[in-house]
């Protein structure tokens, strides 16, 4: 067990090798700059930068060729046809507009994106600063213990004490041993899934300094949905939607078509032989809606164009409800940090010096000052554990007010 023990707690410094070291505010940084998903994710950018160079163009022109031969005389003839087409109405300008507002929908998206990564890897993080912590005062109470345990030895080997006893400390001696473990191996579950996130290598290690503040206090303050970036995506996609139920109405007119003409013929004329007869003129083609109108896309648009900003406004009722279950949560973490700082540990504090004081002067057994001891250190786990939750909650709040993520900037 004392090898097991002192493996435990030489870990942490075995494990640290050169690497990437981090504290809670580069996250944010490290994510945008390294995140292999948030690199991807940018491209949508450019893809929607190409859509809109190639959007509200003209269609390309066509010329046609025809010739003929007669295969019994000399007789031909052959056609030059060059036609352009032309929207009646406006369909290229809307096409321009539906693509702008995809592009723009296309940005807060990544911005959404950069949003949503930073604020798992700073959740992670938390947890990370939280678990060493936590660490740290299990290491005192596994000392604790084991002073406990080497004291009930000594009496049972007195006769002063019940075996039971003994192997009673003994066990929770064991216990806390194996909630070390227990906690590297969440370390290292954690650390897999920031890695990634932080565009490190399997290979590397990473480290995450620094130490959880106590709260200040709760952001109050009123919700504005427009500072995320998915509730900017959902606008310009119901923008594009709005600008492609216009476009649908449009289209049901079809491009009319305007073209120049040049035939040539070469025939028979009796009694003077061949003659060559050349002819130019100009073609209009306009398509009549009479057997398809658009309606059914028309209908299709326009109920998506309903269905976008319906989602626009439901997003912002899931934002305003994000934000404050995050700050509820956050005010009662925070006053449960306050109680257990300012009120139990001091009252634990002032029970292990009375417990001690009275054990100087032989009015209490040693081990009532060892178990005030640990009650003092498992007060202290719960209050890292209730400032992780805060940070968490936090980590949340920052997130739904979009906080966490900067707007992107174009090269």
């Amino acid at each position: 067990m004392f090898r097991i023990l002192t493996f435990i707690l030489l870990f942490p410094a075995t494990v640290v090798a050169a690497g990437t070291t981090l504290s809670l505010d580069d996250i944010n940084d490290r994510v945008r700059r390294h995140n292999p998903q948030l690199a991807a994710a940018r491209l949508r950018i450019e893809e929607a930068h190409g859509r809109l160079d190639n959007a509200g163009r003209l269609t390309n022109p066509s010329l046609d060729f025809d010739y003929a031969q007669n295969v019994r005389t000399p007789e031909h003839g052959f056609r030059l046809e060059f036609i352009q087409r032309f929207p009646l109405t406006g369909r290229l300008l809307l096409e321009k507009a539906i693509s702008r507002a995809q592009l723009a929908a296309a940005e807060a998206e990544v911005r959404d994106v950069e949003r949503r990564l930073v604020a798992d890897a700073r959740a992670l993080a938390v947890k990370l600063l939280a678990l060493w912590h936590q660490r740290a005062l299990r290491v005192k109470q596994v000392a604790n213990s084991r002073e406990l345990a080497e004291f009930m030895s000594k009496r049972v080997a007195t006769g002063e004490a019940a075996l039971v006893d003994a192997s009673q400390v003994q066990l929770e001696r064991g216990q806390l041993e194996t909630s070390l473990l227990l906690l590297d191996s969440e370390r290292a579950a954690l650390l897999g899934e920031l890695r990634p996130l932080l565009g490190v290598r399997v290979s590397d290690s990473v480290e995450i300094t620094g130490e959880l503040p106590m709260p200040v206090g709760v952001p109050k303050g009123a919700v504005d949905p427009e500072r995320r970036g998915d509730y900017q995506a959902a606008q310009r996609v119901a923008d594009a939607a709005r600008e492609n139920a216009a476009l649908a109405k449009a289209n049901k007119w079809a491009d009319i078509g305007v073209g120049l003409t040049a035939a040539q013929t070469r025939a028979e004329d009796a009694p003077d032989g061949l003659r060559r007869d050349t002819m130019v003129g100009l073609k209009f083609s306009l398509p009549l809606p009479l057997w398809n109108a658009n309606e059914g896309r028309i209908r299709e648009a326009n109920a998506a164009a309903i269905r976008a900003d319906k989602e626009v406004t439901a997003l912002a009722v899931q934002v305003r409800g994000e934000v404050s279950g995050a700050r509820g949560e956050m005010a009662g973490l925070a006053r449960v940090i306050s109680s257990i700082a300012d009120v139990l540990i001091p009252k634990a504090q002032h029970i292990e010096e009375q417990r001690r004081t009275s054990y100087g002067i032989g009015q209490t057994a040693f081990i009532e000052v060892v178990r005030a001891r640990g009650g003092r250190f498992e007060l202290e786990v719960q209050l890292v554990t209730a400032l992780r939750d805060y940070h968490l909650a936090r980590t949340r709040y920052l997130a739904a007010t979009g906080a966490t993520a900067a707007p992107a900037k174009r090269k």
